[in-house]
């Protein structure tokens, strides 16, 4: 072994010298050894299936330590690495060099440190190619199918059962079902209602108005709307209209298995469209909270899924029922949820043949040996869950929770997510240490303490133009960005106009700032053409009524992230005749 390093460094020094000096194939083969274990790794973290119930199960990285034998093995191999690098150093001794060389030089600087800290890469990539090849789209699509369909009977929430959940048969589709809790409706014996406990039901038709979005902060009469649909630029508002009689389609308020109509997963690939329906909870279009209505209820996704309810209810095929849930049951048990139920027990619990009324209830864990407050029913539907709550249980939340981690993991995109933090940090990295073999130890440290005394002029100067002129907002945002667009020009143009002119050593921390600082320049440029875009935009579209406008940074997003990057590659190419024309200048 100890000849083969010999002949290899020997073949490289004479034919390779660069990579010789860089060990770049020693660093890329221990680096290559530790990538695939940290593949293996990956690939095997998630062979419990109980490490899906957790909350993004992808994070697994972080959560069982692994990170952390990352940072050290990363720090290990690069303290190595710099300790035979630092050995020699070709160009602070004045060996003749070409641009390419230099820039080979820092190429290999980045390819190594990259290759030294990416592990959790690899380790996604093992996680990714696990799902892949163990969870395969067939079998979680099948899943996902008996899951919601099974859904119908958990049996975990009221509210899940209650009428106003139905959307079937029509016309119940178009209706809108207003909500009373109390003795609101008792009096009222003209208006058509149905009542479970202190619930009552009342159904009505919907109207509709339409007008663009924008209207709506202006226009009272578009206020306590149920919901609204968009369709291109119009918005079409659906409110309350006449009571509608339901009594000849629905006999009884009584909590039903007719009346569930929400989806238990919805797949990321699901063809279902239904992205003209919008419904909003949490902005200001809910003014009157009284009759605020934020239950999906409207959309054509539950609405088809009561109808399959409705159809299997109806065909009352005990078999069908029984098979149904044995294939759930069969699910979560390959995913080791927390259950125990069977099939016959389950059925059992649900199966009432004349109207399919709500019986009984399961809990979502295990019951508790001392439940505190438990005794003490406080409104009707806590008495109705008291009196109808069995000790059977589903962790239904670590099924679901297994879905989403599933398909998650299978639509990551390594070039999408964490590349660009190891992408820049590797260049970050790579720059420093280009930095330090061309201008040395003091230069480096002073070209830092200069960032940080920048920094803080910058700072100053914007908090003092601020308080002594009347700018506000993006005013004092515009003076803070193009005093560091001047400042960033400044030090870009000294190394190359006014090398010979300026002492060597100024120059030497203008030239480091200008080598880890090119991409952040261009970006600042970018920010501040787009800051221009906006506003113009933000004028534009205010008088004509348009919300369509160009924005040079949101145009293409994190592709940004490779272009910067590839411009600090590149600019670092050329840059390198202007790093040996100052190393050429004279001290003093």
């Amino acid at each position: 072994m100890k000849n083969f390093i010999s002949k290899t460094n020997k073949y490289l020094i004479q034919k390779h010298p660069i990579i010789w000096n860089t060990k770049l194939v020693w660093m890329l083969s221990i680096a290559y050894i530790l990538h695939v274990i940290f593949f293996m790794l990956g690939f095997v973290a998630l062979a419990n299936p109980e490490v899906l119930h957790n909350y993004r199960a992808k994070s697994i990285f972080f959560d069982n330590s692994t990170v952390f034998i990352n940072v050290i093995l990363s720090i290990l191999l690069l303290v190595l690495w710099l300790i035979y690098l630092f050995k020699n150093n070709a160009f602070k001794s004045f060996y003749p060099t070409s641009n390419l060389k230099i820039f080979k030089q820092f190429a290999c600087y980045l390819v190594i440190v990259f290759s030294s800290i990416s592990f959790f890469l690899s380790h996604n990539l093992g996680l990714k190619s696990y799902i892949n090849s163990t969870y395969n789209n067939d079998r979680i699509k099948k899943e996902i199918q008996i899951s919601n369909d099974a859904a119908l009977f958990f049996s975990q929430n009221l509210n899940d059962y209650t009428l106003n959940q139905r959307r079937y048969p029509e016309p119940l589709n178009t209706l809108y079902c207003e909500t009373y809790q109390g003795t609101k409706l008792a009096s009222d014996s003209v208006t058509p209602h149905l009542s479970f406990l202190d619930y009552n039901y009342r159904f009505y038709t919907l109207k509709t108005k339409k007008g663009l979005g924008r209207n709506i902060y202006n226009d009272s009469t578009y206020k306590n709307f149920i919901y609204y649909k968009i369709k291109d630029t119009v918005h079409t508002y659906f409110y309350k209209d006449a009571v509608y009689d339901v009594s000849n389609i629905i006999k009884s308020a009584t909590p039903s298995y007719y009346n569930y109509s929400k989806t238990f997963y919805v797949a990321e690939d699901e063809n279902l469209h239904e992205l003209d329906i919008t419904y909003n909870s949490n902005d200001n279009y809910y003014n009157d909270y009284d009759n605020s209505y934020y239950n999906k209820e409207f959309s054509i996704r539950n609405e088809i899924r009561n109808k399959k309810n409705h159809e299997l209810l109806t065909r009352n095929n005990t078999q069908e029922i029984k098979q149904l849930l044995a294939n759930f049951l069969a699910v979560v048990n390959q995913y080791r949820v927390a259950h125990n139920l069977t099939t016959n027990e389950w059925f059992d619990l649900i199966y009432n043949p004349n109207d399919f009324e709500l019986k009984s209830l399961i809990r979502s864990e295990p019951k508790r040996q001392y439940e505190y407050g438990f005794d003490e029913a406080k409104n009707a539907p806590e008495v109705f869950y008291k009196n109808h709550v069995t000790d059977f249980y589903l962790d239904d939340n670590a099924l679901h929770q297994s879905f989403e981690n599933i398909e998650y993991i299978k639509s990551s995109n390594l070039f999408i997510e964490s590349i660009h933090f190891f992408m820049w940090a590797s260049f970050l990295l790579s720059a420093i240490i280009f930095m330090f073999r061309i201008t040395g130890l003091k230069a480096l440290l002073f070209s830092i303490i200069t960032i940080g005394l920048l920094s803080v002029l910058v700072g100053l100067l914007t908090v003092l133009c601020e308080y002594l002129t009347n700018f506000h907002g993006n005013s004092i945002s515009y003076f803070a960005l193009y005093l560091i667009f001047v400042l960033g020009t400044i030090i870009l143009s000294i190394p190359i106009c006014c090398a010979k002119r300026i002492k060597k050593s100024i120059v030497a921390i203008c030239l480091n700032i200008s080598i880890g600082g090119l991409p952040l320049y261009i970006f600042l440029i970018i920010s501040i053409i787009s800051m221009h875009q906006s506003d113009a935009c933000g004028y534009y579209s205010f008088n004509t009524n348009s919300e369509v406008c160009f924005n040079l940074l949101g145009s293409i997003g994190t592709l940004w992230s490779y272009i910067l990057f590839i411009i600090g590659l590149v600019f670092i190419y050329f840059y390198s005749k202007v790093i040996k024309k100052w190393k050429a200048l004279p001290e003093g």
